[in-house]
């Protein structure tokens, strides 16, 4: 009996392909599918129909994986297969669209920065690379499918992630369990849902809603200064949504020593539901330039609005305007459906020009002032008076001297 894997290895073929390459007839060529069901993928319909080489993976125990979707009531509904291929290609079926690596999505989702640094770690029985950078797609899928009940946005993938969901419960904390919830983090262990950033935080359940908790000692020099960023970026949200620009809400509050930043979460609705997000990054499937170039690349797709587009370049130069030197593409974040997207609210806005730097020294001067890009020019004017009010407010805020001192520059300028 004729195989037909072996002409599938480099990738999907057509029906005509398949049996111009291998000489036979169209009945030869179900035949020989119905044979090789388990290890080849057919796909499409009529004189669309195409095949390809399911690949399974070292601690996987199947090539096809369910996909659900949460809404925001909680309920979780089936939506579609994920298929893994050979050449490191998959498929979200019923889309039928064959994808280098894994969907954006799905992508998306995988653990990240200090959270995600802890993930390895506290599931060793995955198997999984302790450094974040040396996963390869085969890791995030193990991580996904197996541990993914509860990772940002509303996907739930594969029978034992589903399984886990089903199990979900979330304990209502308070404030006075922060410190304890600190210390956890800090000591590597997994403390709620995966979300990305670098500086210490940990996810909790409060008042019936989810937050992100960011948090800060003072027990050093450098510790105190993130204790300051955090004020300023709970000023700078609350600036601008004092502004009408759309921002996550956030309180601030010390307890034991801890200085918190409690953020609410925009893909959580509630205890159970849940929002489909994906980051500017995986949506424009741009890692390079701005924001706005990326939000201009997904306006000409047709598949972000011109409003969200001016309201990314306002967030650019506003981030400009307030020194905040880290916006990269997982900063912007934007709801998803069917295909089209919209900007959900600002988040990690703050002067990050001012954060220790590895060396330790901590900067005491204040940063040039910014000046518009080329793309940002025209909503320049009212960043810059958002921005005035930012470091207006902020200096009459308790901070540190040193950075008090930079905030009323700003503010003087």
């Amino acid at each position: 009996m004729v195989k037909i894997r072996p002409y599938l290895l480099d990738g999907p073929r057509s029906a005509g392909e398949l049996t111009r390459a291998i000489g036979i007839s169209r009945a030869g060529l179900r035949l020989a599918y119905e044979q090789e069901e388990e290890s080849v993928l057919r796909f499409g319909r009529a004189r669309g129909t195409q095949y390809a080489a399911r690949q399974n993976f070292t601690g996987l125990s199947a090539d096809e994986f369910p996909v659900f979707r949460v809404d925001e009531a909680g309920k979780i509904a089936a939506a579609g297969e994920l298929v893994t291929l050979t050449g490191n290609q998959s498929i979200w079926c019923p889309h039928n669209t064959v994808l280098d690596g894994l969907p954006a999505e799905m992508n998306d989702m995988a653990p990240r920065g200090f959270l995600g640094r802890s993930f390895a770690g506290n599931h060793a029985d995955l198997g999984l690379p302790d450094d974040l950078n040396n996963w390869s797609d085969h890791h995030v899928l193990i991580a996904l499918s197996r541990r993914g009940e509860d990772l940002p946005g509303n996907l739930v993938i594969g029978r034992g992630s589903f399984d886990r969901f089903q199990r979900l419960q979330f304990k209502d904390l308070i404030t006075d369990d922060f410190p304890a919830l600190a210390q956890a983090a800090l000591a590597g262990e997994h403390v709620g849902s995966s979300a990305g950033g670098e500086r210490p935080k940990f996810t909790a359940l409060l008042d019936g809603r989810h937050r992100l908790i960011k948090f800060a000692t003072s027990e050093s020099d450098n510790a105190r200064r993130w204790q300051d960023l955090l004020v300023l970026e709970h000023v700078a949200l609350k600036t601008l949504s004092d502004a009408g620009v759309q921002a996550a809400e956030t309180d601030l509050i010390d307890v034991d020593g801890l200085r918190c930043l409690i953020i609410n979460r925009f893909d959580r609705i509630g205890a159970r539901g849940r929002r489909s997000v994906m980051t500017l990054a995986a949506a424009s499937e741009e890692y390079a330039g701005s924001w706005t170039d990326a939000a201009q690349k997904l306006t000409r797709r047709d598949a972000l609005s011109e409003n969200d587009l001016r309201r990314i370049a306002l967030l650019d130069a506003f981030g400009a305007l307030i020194a905040n030197t880290d916006r990269h593409k997982h900063n912007v974040v934007l709801f998803h459906d069917d295909g089209s997207y919209s900007l959900a609210p600002a988040f990690d806005q703050l002067p990050m020009a001012y954060a220790p730097p590895a060396s330790g020294h901590l900067r005491r001067t204040a940063v040039d002032e910014a000046v518009p890009a080329v793309n940002t020019l025209e909503v320049w004017d009212e960043a810059r008076e958002i921005a005035m009010e930012f470091w207006r407010r902020a200096s009459d805020r308790q901070m540190t001297n040193s950075m008090r001192d930079i905030v009323r520059e700003h503010a003087r300028r």
